[in-house]
């Protein structure tokens, strides 16, 4: 599976409902680097992904997207086990 990372960055930018101007300055970059990430003319970096998904607190969206499967849903039937283990364990 391929990812678009573009596709990606904008649906994080999006979700945090900036701008790409505001996006840029949070990130030290240019609206026109983000524009250009955006169009996937250029690629980022996995730092600037990375920088992206924490400013946008959209790390689940770049999990769900990286891995091509719905980890969240796959591992919500372990939760509750792993946190009433854990409080017992304490």
């Amino acid at each position: 599976m391929e990812v678009d990372y573009g596709k990606l960055i904008r649906m994080c930018r999006k979700r945090a409902k900036l701008s790409q101007e505001a996006f840029a300055h949070l990130l030290h970059t240019t609206q026109s680097t983000i524009s250009r990430i955006e169009k996937n003319i250029i690629v980022c970096e996995a730092k600037f992904l990375e920088k992206a998904a924490k400013i946008t607190n959209s790390e689940d969206i770049v999990i769900r997207t990286m891995f091509g499967i719905d980890v969240f849903t796959q591992l919500a039937p372990t939760v509750p086990m792993f946190i009433g283990g854990f409080s017992l364990w304490i």
